[in-house]
């Protein structure tokens, strides 16, 4: 059991504290560069995501993805990196 305090993605990430983002499943997560550790991994909510990733509909899973705005976010930064995901982009995963 945790305790949970859900921020609204769509008006920029209030309630969140400095240095974390406001999660598409309404979750603050830290906000910061680099390759998060779970990315790929199976998830139900952001909170079982590393720092960094956030929780998003993959296929017909829910799977840890990197959030980005631009292809350069993303690691290699190759053309099209960045895809959208539901209501958020984040970079493509290659599984």
């Amino acid at each position: 059991m945790r305790c949970e305090e859900k921020c609204n993605p769509n008006a920029g990430g209030g309630l969140c504290e400095p240095g974390y983002q406001c999660a598409p499943d309404g979750l603050c997560v830290q906000a910061c560069s680099g390759a998060p550790a779970s990315v790929g991994e199976v998830c139900e909510n952001s909170m079982d995501c590393s720092p960094c990733s956030v929780c998003l509909s993959s296929g017909a899973a829910l799977r840890c993805r990197q959030p980005c705005r631009l292809d350069r976010d993303c690691p290699g930064g190759a053309v099209g990196a960045c895809e959208q995901a539901g209501d958020t982009k984040a970079c493509r995963l290659s599984l």
